[in-house]
């Protein structure tokens, strides 16, 4: 994996991950987009950092290695009140992404509208469905077209007759992963499950002075 240093000027602290293009994506599937093994639940694979922030627990991809250069441009980004950012590189180039961390709010509105759009559903599909909510969330930027970030009202609506729920306004935003083949989406979850690790890492370390220490790795 390659740091590259971001340019000078740019509001978001930027580091860029090459992905090798010919490793195989993960959880690849016969089906569409975001979904299932064949008995219905996902791989085990599925259920990372992202995923589990329903569940109040994380799960940190192994081979993360934090750099000086992580540990500055997070620092820089919680001091500037940005969104940490970082550039994913994959096919040889030919797919390039911009992640972003979410709010508080983002992450509470996600996991409140999973469950409740997925009441009925079972753990897969809901886990399936989460899934497109996060590309949704962190995918800032696909190509050199720019994603938003999550269209307001984040959480659902009720109407003045106290009856009438409006989804989130995000939520259609989500059918644009529905029509990406299999193989391109997986890849896309592969980097948002490295983002997630090395951002859980970067949180969890908040108290670590050593490990803040510009002259330890």
């Amino acid at each position: 994996m390659t740091i590259m240093e971001p340019e000078k000027g740019k509001k978001d602290d930027v580091v860029e991950e090459k992905i090798d293009a010919h490793e195989e994506p993960e959880s690849v599937s016969d089906g569409s987009a975001g979904s299932d093994t064949e008995d219905g639940n996902p791989d085990n694979d599925d259920m990372f950092a992202g995923d589990n922030l329903m569940k109040d627990t994380e799960v940190v991809p192994e081979g993360i290695d934090i750099t000086p250069e992580d540990k500055i441009r997070f620092i820089d980004s919680l001091v500037g009140n940005s969104r940490y950012t970082r550039d994913y590189s994959m096919f040889g180039g030919k797919v390039k992404l911009t992640l972003r961390s979410l709010t508080s709010d983002e992450v509470n509105a996600l996991s409140a509208w999973s469950i409740k759009a997925g009441s009925s559903d079972s753990a897969g599909l809901m886990a399936g469905r989460y899934r497109k909510y996060m590309a949704a969330a962190q995918v800032a930027m696909m190509n050199g077209v720019e994603m938003p970030p999550l269209d307001e009202p984040l959480f659902e609506t009720i109407g003045k007759d106290g009856k009438t729920v409006s989804e989130p306004g995000w939520v259609k935003r989500c059918d644009y992963w529905d029509g990406m083949s299999v193989g391109l989406f997986e890849s896309v979850m592969k980097c948002i499950k490295d983002f997630d690790g090395r951002y859980s890492v970067l949180c969890k370390k908040a108290e670590d002075a050593n490990f803040w220490d510009p002259d330890t790795h």
